[in-house]
């Protein structure tokens, strides 16, 4: 048969079953991962089962309770997250409205004026405890889903993974083995080419703001090569994506956390220079500054007015590139798809057409169809989000609204995209998002230093101050924004006290039940029968048959 054999887990409909989906799907992810382990270690052929995953459901999910019974603890992370990050967003939008109110009646809207200090204070303050903050929402909720000290086990080996076949010292287990010293070349290798990628990426970055400026001063305007820069960055994006997918397949790492940790530092770096290189040059390097020996000015001798109109421009480009993919693309695949098989498409909605498929296929070859979910990519976005509303928030005031309403469609989008366009993935045990937490932190220290940066040296607030003072001040800012995350740490802790002592609580009682009693229930009766206890406490059960004539005591 031409169709591939598909594996699924079972449906889920009884709500008073034992076991919920998400313990059902890795109960079976797990069984499915030890019956091809068996298959190696007999030598047999286990290619007859070309893939597996559960299949979807019909139900609602509002709360994200609901979300991580369906999809885990991993996916629910994920909306837990977003959702901390609109409700964080909504007191900056509100404050840049007023300060951008405040930019128009007193500078003409520019930012460069006596309100820029204490917009500075709040953005350093907002920056420096956000990521704080989000660690004890998730460690409140990795405590109610049990997954607060989950321990990391050992994981199987990826089935992209080759090598020579050998007996794992650890698990003493038949498993494929491929030696360092073969890898190392090839993690170089890697090395090499994003190192060429960012000084090709660096080398059409200049040679792009040298053709706006060139057209600017033509009287072309600057509008058109903003726009064309910010496609760009989208554009190298994807295509980098692909490339380090490739580099990373070719580094042949053997567990999935290891292979996901290389992917993102390679995207993560690459898409850091990509999407801020520009923005970092426009704020502290083009005024009073040649490229390729033409002399550079801001629009208008205000630089932060330039660095607004641009980050506008990347906002603005990137939220409709975005929408316009997740919202056509399936229509588009799906009509295709349909024209070939000489099928005729009605449905008029988006969601509806992506997920419709052939009438004469099954449900699990009709899902078989589908892309499996990726979260990285998801987390990337929104990195990349954060750090366009936190790194630049004194030259634009009014980024936090703009990445409010793009994070508002972008969780809309994710959960139907989740239930109608993609596999349903396997459940996976989280108590946080990491390593993306701390890429997350990292964030806000730039933010930190940029919004400093921005506000000591790239203003005329302080044009008056020596080079001196001016470093002082940049010095003072960034330590009081760490003074700052130190107190919030020590009043607010990232485990808040309920949750620490809820977990010891756990921790005592799975001791006293895996010592069965043991030292530490000896040593609680000798304290309640010692002078700290009261004397009505009676003495210890003991097995010892009372001798003739006397009467057993009361327990």
């Amino acid at each position: 048969s031409s169709r591939p054999e598909l594996g699924c887990g079972p449906s889920w409909r009884n709500r008073h079953a034992a076991m919920p989906p998400q313990a059902q799907s890795r109960r079976a992810h797990e069984a499915v991962i030890w019956q091809c382990r068996t298959a190696q270690e007999d030598d047999t052929d286990a290619s007859e089962l070309l893939d597996y995953f559960p299949l979807h459901e019909t139900r609602k999910l509002t709360a994200v309770d609901k979300v991580r019974n369906y999809f885990g603890e991993r996916v629910a992370m994920y909306f837990l997250f977003v959702s901390h990050l609109i409700h964080w967003l909504v007191p900056p939008a509100v404050l840049g409205v007023i300060f951008l109110m405040l930019d128009l009646l007193f500078s003409n809207g520019s930012s460069d004026n006596v309100f820029v200090l204490p917009l500075c204070a709040g953005a350093c303050a907002w920056s420096a405890t956000f990521g704080h903050f989000w660690r004890r929402t998730a460690a409140f909720h990795a405590l109610r889903w049990g997954t607060l000290h989950v321990v990391k086990a050992a994981e199987p080996v990826r089935p992209e993974f080759w090598g020579d076949i050998g007996v794992n010292p650890v698990t003493c287990r038949v498993e494929r083995h491929y030696p360092w010293r073969e890898r190392i070349w090839k993690v170089l290798f890697s090395n090499a080419v994003i190192s060429v990628c960012l000084v090709a990426l660096l080398c059409s970055i200049s040679v792009l703001l040298a053709l706006r400026h060139a057209f600017a001063l033509a009287g072309g305007g600057r509008l058109p090569f903003q726009i064309i820069n910010a496609v760009l960055v989208d554009i190298m994006n994807g295509i980098f994506r692909r490339i380090a997918k490739r580099l990373t397949d070719l580094e042949n790492h053997r567990a999935q956390s290891e292979y996901t940790y290389h992917l993102i530092a390679k995207t993560v770096v690459f898409k850091f220079v990509n999407c801020y290189a520009s923005l970092f040059y426009i704020a502290f390097f083009k005024e009073h500054s040649e490229l390729f020996k033409m002399p550079m000015r801001c629009a208008s001798d205000d630089c932060l007015s330039d660095l607004a109109s641009q980050l506008a421009v990347f906002l603005i480009v990137r939220f409709a590139m975005q929408n316009l993919v997740e919202l056509t693309l399936p229509y588009l695949l799906v009509w295709y798809r349909n024209v070939v098989d000489g099928h005729s498409l009605h449905s008029h909605s988006f969601l509806k057409a992506a997920a419709a498929v052939d009438f004469d296929l099954s449900k699990a070859e009709k899902e078989y169809e589908r892309e499996e979910h990726n979260w990285c990519e998801e987390m990337d976005e929104m990195l990349i989000l954060f750090g366009y509303s936190s790194m630049f928030l004194v030259a634009c005031p009014w980024v936090p609204l703009l990445a409010l309403i793009s994070s508002l469609v972008q969780c809309f989008l994710d959960q139907k995209k989740l239930v109608l366009l993609v596999r349903r993935p396997f459940p996976t045990l989280a108590a946080n998002n990491e390593p993306w937490d701390t890429a997350f932190d990292i964030m806000g220290g730039l933010a930190v230093v940029t919004n400093s940066a921005l506000t000591v040296f790239a203003t005329k607030t302080f044009d008056g101050w020596s080079t001196r003072q001016r470093v002082f001040l940049f010095i003072a800012l960034e330590h009081l924004a760490v003074v700052l995350r130190l107190v919030v740490a020590a009043i607010w802790p990232s485990m808040p006290p309920v949750v620490r002592e809820m977990k010891q609580r756990q921790d005592s009682i799975a001791h006293r039940h895996l010592e069965l009693g043991g030292a530490d229930e000896r040593a609680d009766i000798d304290i309640l029968a010692g002078p700290l206890g009261s004397d009505s406490v009676p003495a210890p059960f003991v097995h010892d048959s009372p001798t003739m004539g006397e009467e057993l005591e009361p327990w």
